[in-house]
């Protein structure tokens, strides 16, 4: 299940369980009675801002008013899921019954959440260098 993921990713987790809690929404952890991924999304939020305000300043942004517009952009909701979909990570998520049938795999929500909990769970398993390398590739086609 997490072979090529990874690849996709940009990253091979040490612990495996990492990546799949991260990969498991709270729907499928409630009929399987698992962990999900709520508990890294928040550490995987804080790592996308530092990840990408690093990015933006080596990109010659340098003051707030230039950083902060640009990073907001990227990490709402809406860019987090375009850049879930760009790595095609649906396939890989751990969705219950009702959000398989509504189709909740595809949604901006389930996807920007399951890629802050990616990054999470990146940085539990290596640390900050490791989640920063993977982001930079995430958000490439961005211009950063």
């Amino acid at each position: 299940m997490t072979g090529n993921i990874e690849e996709i990713l940009g990253y091979h987790f040490s612990n495996k369980e990492l990546l799949i809690q991260a990969l498991t929404t709270r729907a499928y952890s409630n009929e399987h009675l698992c962990k999900d991924q709520n508990e890294f999304r928040t550490v995987g939020d804080v790592v996308i801002k530092l990840a990408l305000t690093e990015m933006l300043m080596g990109s010659g942004k340098r003051s707030g008013g230039t950083i902060t517009p640009a990073r907001i952009k990227l990490e709402k909701k809406k860019g987090l899921s375009n850049a879930a979909r760009k790595l095609k990570i649906e396939p890989f998520l751990r969705l219950g019954k009702g959000q398989i049938i509504q189709n909740h795999g595809n949604s901006d929500h389930v996807l920007a959440e399951t890629l802050e909990a990616i990054a999470g769970a990146i940085f539990l398993d290596a640390g900050f260098d490791k989640p920063k390398d993977a982001i930079r590739k995430w958000f490439i086609d961005e211009g950063i």
